[in-house]
């Protein structure tokens, strides 16, 4: 019988491996993996919906609520109700998460350089191409987020 991979597993196992080393540089930060939320609304120049924020993160809806909720604990996003439609929420970066926001970034920019450590940049445009094609191929046979 054929040794069958499951793609999932290794793609997994480097989320997992990546994920720890952020967690370990910003545990200062206490995000709990977090980190992409915050980078998702540093690159928004106006507030965004929670509904826009679950576009831009293709995680469901509750999962966004849940991570918004506990940042606006924290005090790293703000929430405002859009006063025409009080079902819409919007969502930005508090004053203080905006200050961590660069500290955040030199950090993913070093740990993204130890990953990619002995990687020609060939092989590396490759990696993000195929992953890029793998995705497009379950989005279009119907996997959803």
């Amino acid at each position: 019988m054929e040794n069958v991979q499951l793609i999932s597993h290794r793609l997994r196992r480097i989320n997992y491996l990546y994920n720890k080393m952020l967690s370990k540089e910003l545990s200062v930060f206490k995000l709990d993996h977090h980190f992409e939320v915050l980078m998702v609304l540093a690159t928004q120049e106006t507030p965004v919906t929670q509904n826009k924020l679950t576009e831009l993160l293709q995680i469901d809806k509750s999962r966004t609520a849940v991570i918004v909720f506990d940042l606006e604990k924290r005090g790293l996003v703000q929430i405002k109700i859009n006063p025409n439609d009080r079902r819409q929420h919007y969502v930005s970066l508090s004053p203080s998460a905006l200050t961590s926001i660069p500290h955040i970034e030199v950090t993913i920019q070093k740990i993204n350089q130890l990953a990619e450590a002995g990687i020609e940049q060939q092989k590396l445009s490759t990696f993000f191409e195929v992953s890029q094609m793998i995705q497009q191929n379950l989005v279009k046979i119907g996997v959803k987020n």
